[in-house]
């Protein structure tokens, strides 16, 4: 029992050392909760969605400029 313990914990090590940095985008989820707020107000159903949709494009644009600056 206390092999299996030892070898998942060892094997477990390795995985977590090389676990990647988080990058964080605090700015770009800010943003994208404030749009969906003004995308929300919007009354027709379509163009709400559009601008739903659109506030998903500008969120993904900010999180890859996060990324490809980090």
């Amino acid at each position: 029992m206390v092999k299996k313990v030892l070898l998942a914990v060892m094997l477990a090590i390795p995985g977590i050392a090389g676990a990647p940095q988080y990058v964080y985008a605090d700015g770009c989820t800010t943003t994208l909760l404030d749009c969906y707020v003004a995308a929300a107000k919007i009354d027709s159903f379509w163009y709400r969605t559009a601008a739903g949709l659109d506030c998903e494009l500008q969120y993904a644009g900010c999180v890859r400029s996060v990324l490809i600056s980090a």
